[in-house]
């Protein structure tokens, strides 16, 4: 039997999360290593609707076009509800087709999926092993065996496999190369903002994704990485990183690890094989800050390779907040990177955090934070208790959203707020405003593209009215 597997990531639904990829869209990486477990006779593609202007018609036009015999829907767990949608389209245009679901959100609260009329099974873990598995027993004409990574819905097994921890990582979905001939990579961009006074051709320049490792052995209270991965941490050979680099066609990288630069000795050579072979890349990657300032000298060695922003999860520059977030990095240590990284004329990106609880002094303290950390790239978010962790288990009699899944997405709060909703948020887009106005290139006097100027300014002016109305997507007892 010769299958056609059609695998699709689901577009935004909040109007916020549609503006951030307008501004930093990465490709659909986790399709593309799915892709890579499926070879001929089985013909395989991926639908984006992250790049369409009507996704709903262009799903429908794919599945009309392609008629799949499996298709396969992921994501996060803001994204559940349009996945759902998605599936039923699928079983209404082709009632036999097989469908299943996959991601952090079915790895993380598989309970939370079981539609048995929407989705066949559910995938927990690694997509990669769980696909070939798959593409075994549909080829042998054979039931799906059922475990604690492939759940039927329909099997009387499934509740009592949902309730088990998610399964430990698999090497296949680390080792497996993304299929990114399956997309067109001339849609995907980042931000990037050049050297102080430089010329720049484009602020959105085209970007490729590349994983190096998978997992984090930290244990943040908001993160759910560790959760997934029960804290082990996997990674690829540095010499299959290295390759996979030199024969990518984009000038920039962004490494999707989920904490890249844990094993600094690896990282070092890896670098070091980059610059003997003459790779020339600008790269974008996520660092702790006690990490840069263990090893600044690895960061300079990074710098030279081409290094060019740093995404660093500060979250706060008071140790009472660093302390309730399991952090493990003190403010000073927040403070120390900072200064480093300015040394080696490193861009940051610095992602601050707010809580529910906040009231206008906590707001004024994130302010002085800003002017601080300056100049940055700044984003902000609202502090949630990840879904399938007890945490989140213990609070859904305190969400504030029928749907608190849709809402986290780190920008809209699934707890009750001290402050209105209204006066919370308004103080919330205030923090984007005073960021927007310190980022590195207006700083730093980088000459832009005008076009890309204006796109950067009008984007930002839409965004930041979307955040001081996004109050408004709750239920006015809250305002």
């Amino acid at each position: 039997m010769n299958l056609k597997v059609l695998l699709v990531r689901p577009h935004a639904f909040l109007p916020t999360s549609q503006w951030l990829q307008s501004m930093l869209r990465l490709e659909p990486y986790a399709q593309e290593l799915i892709a890579g477990a499926i070879h001929p006779p089985h013909d395989v593609r991926i639908c984006d609707l992250a790049v369409e202007d009507k996704p709903i018609d262009a799903f429908k036009r794919v599945l009309q076009g392609y008629q799949p015999n499996l298709v396969g829907f992921g994501g996060f767990s803001s994204q559940f509800r349009t996945n759902r949608e998605l599936a039923a389209i699928t079983k209404e245009l082709l009632p036999n087709t097989i469908t299943c679901f996959g991601g952090v959100h079915a790895s993380s609260l598989p309970t939370d999926c079981k539609y048995p009329e929407l989705f066949d099974f559910i995938v927990r873990g690694d997509g990669v092993s769980a696909m070939k598995v798959v593409i075994d027993a549909l080829e042998k004409n054979e039931s799906l065996p059922e475990s604690d990574w492939i759940l039927p819905t329909k099997s009387p097994n499934f509740d009592k496999l949902a309730m088990k921890s998610p399964p430990a990582l698999h090497l296949d979905g680390i080792n497996t190369k993304p299929r990114r001939e399956l997309v067109d990579m001339s849609k995907y961009f980042c931000i990037c903002y050049g050297q102080q006074g430089e010329k720049i051709d484009t602020l959105f320049p085209e970007i490729a994704c590349v994983r190096t490792s998978v997992g984090c052995p930290n244990r943040c209270s908001f993160c759910v990485v560790h959760f997934l991965a029960k804290g082990k941490y996997l990674q690829r050979d540095v010499e299959d990183v290295v390759e996979e680099i030199a024969f990518l066609p984009q000038k920039y990288i962004y490494f999707v690890d989920d904490e890249t630069f844990i094993n600094t000795k690896r990282m070092q050579r890896i670098a070091e094989m980059l610059l003997e072979r003459g790779i020339k890349k600008k790269y974008i990657s996520w660092a702790r800050s006690d990490t840069v300032c263990k090893h600044p000298e690895l960061f300079d060695l990074w710098k030279k390779a081409g290094l060019e922003l740093v995404y660093i999860g500060f979250e706060s520059l008071e140790d009472e907040n660093l302390n309730a977030y399991n952090k493990k990095a003190t403010a000073s240590q927040n403070r120390e990177a900072r200064e480093i990284l300015r040394k080696l004329n490193l861009n940051i990106h610095a992602a601050l955090m707010v809580n529910p609880d906040f009231e206008e002094k906590d707001f004024l303290t994130v302010q002085r934070a800003i002017k601080e950390m300056a100049p940055a790239e700044f984003a902000f978010t609202v502090y949630s208790p990840p879904p399938g962790t007890q945490e989140f288990e213990e609070s859904r009699d305190k969400f504030i959203c029928d749907d608190p899944c849709l809402y986290y997405d780190c920008l809209h709060t699934i707890l009750p707020t001290k402050l209105p909703l209204k006066k919370f948020y308004r103080y919330f887009s205030i923090l984007y405003a005073l960021g927007a106005a310190r980022i590195p290139a207006k700083v730093n006097k980088v000459k832009l593209p005008l076009r890309d100027h204006i796109k950067f300014v009008l984007g930002g002016m839409k965004f930041g009215w979307q955040m001081y109305r996004m109050y408004r997507e709750y239920d006015r007892k809250y305002w």
